[in-house]
């Protein structure tokens, strides 16, 4: 079984938190700048959290990581944490650290590792691949596989490398925000592509703001089996 809480499901300035999602309650997709509060609010355990995955770098995906790594401070994490997403992470994350209060990596008191989105690896007990999709700027989807097996989309329209990657996914999390951006995917472009990958349910994430009901529903039409979550909301597979 895997569990799969809904941190958040909104785009980046609608009225719901930033998308993201904790898998087991220890892996975290996507760090934006809401996800330290709606960790609170779910009672999530920090030092439970094993490894974090940033999908791109836009900030309601990623500007929430100086938040999270002084609150694990805080909170007396001492085990050592994986940051896992695309080239120049590190650096990135120190930047922020900095900007954000004046801090450095160094004076945290556990060990902070950086691994490189690429090819397929296994952390922590699960296997991890990536694909990418076409966004604005470079962005990438990853599948979590440990028995049942989940793929996420945290932002960009599908992409035939995606559609490998989603394939027979008891779960696919796939941004939807419609509106007709070419960078962004739909409900029917999310939907096409869980029927294309066969997967089991399908979730929407990341909805524009004034979205339309019919868009949700044209995209039933092509795939029955959607959930349309929202924030803190868990599923089990």
């Amino acid at each position: 079984m895997m569990e799969v809480a809904f941190l958040g499901v909104g785009e980046a300035f609608g009225a719901s938190a930033n998308t993201a999602l904790l898998v087991n309650r220890e892996l975290l997709l996507d760090c934006g700048p809401h996800a330290l509060l709606q960790l609170r609010k779910l009672g999530a355990d920090l030092a439970k959290i094993k490894l974090v995955f940033i999908s791109h770098f836009h900030g309601d995906h990623f500007l929430g990581l100086p938040a999270l790594l002084l609150a694990a401070r805080e909170d007396g994490r001492e085990e050592p944490l994986t940051l896992l997403g695309p080239e120049g992470l590190s650096r990135v994350t120190q930047e922020l650290l900095y900007l954000s209060y004046r801090k450095s990596l160094e004076e945290l008191p556990y060990e902070v590792n950086f691994v490189e989105a690429g090819e397929k690896v296994k952390l922590h007990g699960y296997e991890l691949e990536f694909a990418p999709t076409q966004h604005s700027l470079s962005a990438l989807a990853i599948s979590v596989k440990r028995r049942k097996k989940l793929t996420y989309v945290g932002d960009g329209a599908p992409t035939e490398e995606l559609a490998k990657l989603a394939s027979g996914s008891d779960l696919l999390v796939a941004e939807a925000y419609g509106g007709g951006a070419a960078t962004h995917s739909s409900p029917v472009l999310a939907a096409q592509l869980a029927k294309k990958a066969k997967v089991k349910l399908l979730a929407l994430v990341h909805l524009y703001r004034g979205l339309s009901e019919e868009e949700v529903e044209k995209a039933r039409e092509i795939f029955d089996s959607i959930l349309v979550p929202g924030d803190l909301e868990t599923v089990k597979i």
